[in-house]
């Protein structure tokens, strides 16, 4: 109980220093306070009674075990009834034994728990980086700030997988960085076989000294572990993927608000408003397509040429590089955009050490990044009563944000000298072999 006191006056006395700090995480708890409530209501609550049947995007992980329990090459039964790689319905596999209701509310928990330990993560890596400890109240405010953010709410409100993805890409730099990268391989392929994004870190390994360990731990989680599932998800399941629906998803795109990646932008500026309120797919105009693909090529090619120049390290280079992901995804879902979450927290904590600009700079844009997709009721008076200009902005305030994020975030990581990605790694800043990058 006196350490609970004692952390709490901290929490205090650190809020009257950094006030933009405080007012964040003040309202912070309030959301997370009001965030179980609302979501209870509109969503736990009818599920667990039966008055609502289920719940997207959690149905397409539920049905997809259930078909699969069944009958194996059932799983993919259209383009749009399950849009993962074959060995993920391994995870999603005990959900089958258990009622909708119960399986999708300890999912939920689950989701909850991986949320706080992505936070806690980035955290440890932010220290390992800056070769700093955080106060404990600290700390704990930017746990508050980052559980209360929107792309949270929303993958605990659809029950959506993102967290682990970015778990998979936290868990591959942190390894990494403690000499170890067979085992950030096989994480990093984990985080592949559930949804293909993470793969956009596997160069980060190459170091000297490294790449033979990473490379063994890339032919054990890449291809021993589908060869190993073989008798249990099929090779036909593979082919479908690749040749039969990866084709379909590449050419089509959601008009909903909650999309709001270049792609779904775009698209959306081209259509009226009314659409934003719905959840239907259309083709993606060979104009949208050739400006995403020179933005992934500029964005990710400029991260990993700074990366193997030497003028980010290997820690702020991963951060960014998860941040460019929803921005250049066909499908930029708010909850996807939960991979910009720690450059968002980075940013915030980087803030504190420069002028007063950045740290405004910075708390207004968390803030903003705690604002989710409003109801539809809420959309429809802003179609009303907003200028055009001012309604597309804010359907696209994540897009926005994060790419002034990208380019204030590399910006400041690379004004800190680092160490080179081909040097001799050494004693970090908490007494662990590996690179301070």
């Amino acid at each position: 109980m006196s350490s609970l006191r004692a952390l709490v006056s901290d929490l205090i006395a650190t809020w009257r220093r950094e006030p933009l700090l405080g007012a964040l995480a003040a309202l912070s708890v309030l959301l997370l306070l009001a965030y179980p409530v609302y979501l209870s209501v509109r969503v736990y609550l009818p599920v667990w009674t039966g008055a609502q049947e289920e719940v997207l995007d959690f149905a397409y992980f539920f049905d997809a075990a259930v078909r699969f329990v069944r009958a194996p090459l059932d799983l993919y039964p259209d383009a749009f009834g399950y849009m993962y790689p074959p060995p993920s319905i391994v995870v999603f596999l005990p959900l089958a034994a258990l009622p909708m209701p119960v399986a999708f509310l300890l999912s939920v928990v689950a989701i909850a728990a991986s949320a706080g330990l992505a936070v806690w993560l980035t955290l440890r890596l932010y220290e390992r980086w800056r070769g700093a400890v955080l106060s404990a109240a600290l700390r704990a405010s930017v746990l508050l700030i980052g559980m209360a953010t929107a792309p949270v709410f929303q993958n605990l409100k659809w029950g959506q997988v993102n967290v682990l993805v970015l778990l998979s890409g936290l868990g591959f730099l942190w390894l990494l960085e403690r000499g170890r990268p067979f085992w950030a391989a096989l994480v990093l392929s984990g985080g592949f076989w559930l949804k293909l994004y993470p793969l956009a870190l596997a160069l980060l390994g190459l170091r000297r000294g490294e790449v033979g360990r990473l490379a063994a731990g890339f032919a054990v989680g890449l291809v021993g572990v589908p060869v190993v599932l073989l008798p249990f998800v099929p090779a036909e399941l593979y082919r479908q993927y690749v040749f039969d629906l990866m084709p379909v998803w590449t050419s089509l795109t959601n008009v909903d608000a909650l999309n709001q990646s270049i792609t779904g932008v775009l698209t959306h500026l081209a259509l009226p408003l009314e659409p934003l309120t719905t959840a239907y797919d259309t083709p993606v105009s060979a104009t949208t397509k050739a400006t995403n693909t020179v933005a992934t090529v500029g964005m990710l090619g400029g991260l990993y040429g700074a990366y193997f120049l030497g003028r980010l390290g290997r820690v702020p280079a991963g951060v960014l590089i998860l941040a460019v992901l929803p921005v250049v995804s066909i499908l930029g879902w708010e909850h996807t955009y939960v991979l910009a979450l720690p450059l968002y927290l980075f940013v915030l904590l980087e803030a504190r050490r420069r002028g007063p600009w950045a740290r405004a700079s910075a708390a207004l844009g968390v803030l903003v990044f705690m604002i989710p997709k409003l109801p539809v009721p809420a959309m429809w008076w802003t179609f009303a009563h907003w200028p055009r200009p001012v309604v597309d902005a804010f359907y696209a305030r994540f897009l926005i944000l994060t790419l002034g994020f990208l380019a204030l975030g590399a910006v400041w990581m690379a004004s800190r000298k680092n160490e080179r990605p081909g040097s001799v790694s050494h004693r970090g800043a908490f007494g662990e072999a590996g690179s301070a990058g």
